[in-house]
């Protein structure tokens, strides 16, 4: 009993000796619920070793900033479902707040961090989550934020030139989705390296088919791709394949096919991005 009682002493010391550093009032109770959570993985990170990787002042903000918006989504769970966080979650994590400093990444190391906590989610909090968040950037942690909402991603990949009516629709090497004309996309022209990692990650899947879009979805897309061109009035059924215009300009491939054509056919791919069962459990393990 006496050996339960030390051990529970030298936790309460370690995250009082590392919580002493951000909060005067260490009684208050979602101060005293965030050392209790953070207990072993406290101890695992001692005061000494915490204040070498937060010696500069910015840093320390940092980490204050990490640990009020954990504490934040700690108060949201009720007092008796709160459990001690395991280390092997809470540490590497712990680790990881002392120097991330994109909101957009904090807050799937926090509400990860936040799911460890709670006895009803505990089960959800993979270890593998830890590595994956570190492998995201900005543009993909918003990506992985908008699925939540919306489980797939239609997407429509143009291989061939052709005119339809009054557009000229051009090929692309990569299928094009809405998502480069999002306005919350910081770097739109990276957005198929993004979904080439979130494939990689095993979050997403790619799916030929548009089983599962409209054709309302695909004119969109096509709306925002395709240039306005006025048509000729002769027709042909000659397409050019995307290997043979990469150095054309638009006069040239008019020289090169001669004629407009409204009904030729486009050489086309049509699909989706589709979570994966693995990436569902990221998502509720990480998005809050």
């Amino acid at each position: 009993m006496s050996e339960k009682v030390n051990q529970g002493v030298e936790l309460a010391k370690a995250g009082a000796n590392v919580l002493g550093q951000f909060y005067q009032d260490l009684a208050q109770p979602s101060v005293k619920a965030l050392g209790q959570a953070l207990a072993t993985v406290f101890e695992l990170c001692p005061n000494s070793l915490l204040s070498l990787k937060l010696w500069t002042e910015k840093r320390k903000l940092n980490f204050a900033k990490r640990l009020n918006e954990y504490k934040e989504k700690l108060e949201q769970i009720p007092e008796e479902k709160r459990c001690e966080v395991d280390t092997q979650i809470g540490t590497p994590i712990v680790e990881k707040l002392t120097y991330t400093t994109n909101d957009e990444i904090a807050d799937l190391f926090t509400t990860l961090l936040a799911n460890a906590s709670n006895m009803d989610t505990v089960n959800r909090a993979h270890p593998a989550f830890i590595d994956i968040i570190g492998r995201l950037s900005e543009d993909e942690a918003r990506i992985i934020t908008y699925l939540k909402k919306k489980p797939y991603i239609p997407f429509y990949h143009i291989k061939e030139y052709t005119f339809i009516y009054d557009k000229l629709i051009t090929p692309h090497l990569n299928p094009l989705t809405l998502l480069e004309k999002n306005e919350h996309i910081r770097s739109p022209k990276n957005i198929n390296a993004y979904f080439d990692n979130l494939l990689s990650l095993g979050i997403l899947k790619q799916v030929i088919s548009d089983s599962k879009s409209s054709d309302e979805d695909y004119a969109k897309i096509e709306d925002c791709f395709s240039k306005p061109k006025k048509p000729l009035t002769q027709r042909s059924n000659k397409t050019i394949p995307l290997s043979l215009i990469d150095n054309y300009q638009t006069h040239d491939i008019l020289q090169l096919t001669g004629h407009y054509n409204p009904w030729s056919p486009i050489n086309s791919d049509k699909g989706y991005f589709e979570i994966t069962e693995f990436g569902k459990l990221f998502i509720d393990a990480c998005i809050k």
